[in-house]
């Protein structure tokens, strides 16, 4: 499965919400979208997303999903080196 990589503005989050996508991540089931969150990183508020799908527009519908605009031009497919 494609890797894809996106960057987009996010505002502080509730603890609640904080913990609702940690579960998310840690539950490892794809979207209705077939898109998977990897991992989220956050700074300076700014999120840096890491998620495997079928392809990039699957991401922005997953992001679309949930509450959250990422435009599909910041949605980049990446590889990791090891």
């Amino acid at each position: 499965m494609p890797t894809f990589l996106d960057h987009h503005a996010m505002p502080e989050l509730s603890a609640e919400l904080r913990e609702a996508m940690a579960e998310r991540i840690r539950s490892g089931r794809a979207d209705e979208n077939g898109a998977r969150a990897v991992n989220v990183y956050m700074a300076d508020g700014e999120a840096y997303c890491l998620s495997e799908a079928p392809n990039a527009g699957a991401v922005v519908k997953a992001h679309e999903a949930a509450g959250v605009a990422v435009r599909r031009e910041d949605v980049v497919e990446v590889t990791a080196l090891a």
